[in-house]
């Protein structure tokens, strides 16, 4: 009858554990500069959304997440994820007098890892 108490204090303790979690870095751009999100408009939406599609060669693919920041500079990276059809993949570009210019996208391993590294660099963690 003094295993049952037990092992439920022991459960209950175990449960209690966490792991501590590491704060995301502050947002900066590569230059080191500070940088401020930007909201979107649907027409900008549309536009980096077009740009991306027609890179990936996918003109239906679904987005999930998109943000951007603009650097003290002024340039706007944008930074997403959409899905082509084999799983979500990262892209990275930028946005400057209403057209999105494609900088990277996802793919291949190294090329997803080199995406999202850009956008770490302007940061951006998506």
């Amino acid at each position: 009858m003094r295993k049952i108490p037990a092992l439920l204090l022991l459960a209950a303790l175990g449960a209690c554990t966490s792991t501590p979690q590491t704060p995301k870095p502050a947002a900066s751009s590569a230059a080191g500069t500070a940088a401020a999100e930007v909201p979107l408009t649907d027409a900008e939406r549309s536009t980096i959304e077009a740009a991306v599609r027609a890179r990936a060669g996918q003109p239906s693919a679904p987005f999930r997440t998109i943000i951007a920041q603009r650097d003290r500079g002024g340039s706007v990276t944008v930074c997403g994820y959409f899905n082509p059809g084999s799983g979500d993949t990262p892209f990275v570009g930028t946005l400057s007098e209403g057209a999105f210019i494609v900088t990277d996208v996802g793919g291949a391993p190294e090329r997803t890892i080199a995406t999202q590294k850009a956008c770490h660099g302007a940061g951006i963690y998506i």
